[in-house]
């Protein structure tokens, strides 16, 4: 488990899986990732028993609030540990959960991992135009951007572009306080 100033990331358990499969349904959010629904089917359930258990190259935590409510999840993929990168994403499920620092949160502490703990370089990741309140959190994390895939995503019948955004550990913008790992 992670432990950030106001979330906990933790390894997702199979009663979380009804709750994501809810968000990732919700046409709203999931338009935000560019897929609708953004999983196929019993794709979560068979990762709880599957990818979820292990944090090499891939890593899944659901992220928990000060109150041990589930608000969202947080993942990393493809840790290279050669080149010492890693892709990362979030998702803020809980509408609870939304425009009050917890994504902030999520992020500096995976982030603090990846840089401290497993030796990561640089983190990158993708996101479409229209989502400019997670572009907001990216650049004030730190995450630079590093490039477009023109008409690359298909969302409600149109073609968007997808923004590549990228930080080096030298770039990272730490909070004051780190968060503690358990």
């Amino acid at each position: 488990m992670l432990h950030g100033e106001r979330v906990t990331l933790r390894p997702v358990r199979a009663d979380d899986v009804s709750t994501m499969r809810a968000w990732f349904n919700e046409r709203e959010l999931s338009s935000t990732w560019g897929r609708s629904p953004v999983v196929p089917e019993n794709y979560l359930e068979a990762d709880v028993n599957g990818r979820f258990t292990v944090f090499d190259r891939d890593g899944c935590f659901a992220v928990d609030d000060e109150h041990g409510t589930l608000i969202g999840r947080i993942d990393y993929n493809d840790l290279d540990p050669i080149d010492r990168s890693a892709e990362v994403s979030v998702m803020l499920g809980a509408t609870s959960g939304r425009g009050k620092g917890y994504g902030t949160d999520a992020f500096h502490t995976l982030i603090d991992h990846l840089f401290s703990d497993r030796q990561v370089e640089r983190v990158w990741l993708s996101v479409l135009p229209f989502n400019q309140p997670a572009i907001n959190l990216y650049e004030k994390l730190g995450f630079v951007h590093e490039g477009r895939l023109r008409s690359t995503v298909w969302v409600d019948g149109t073609w968007h572009d997808l923004l590549l955004m990228g930080m080096m550990k030298s770039e990272y913008r730490p909070r004051a306080t780190n968060s503690a790992i358990a």
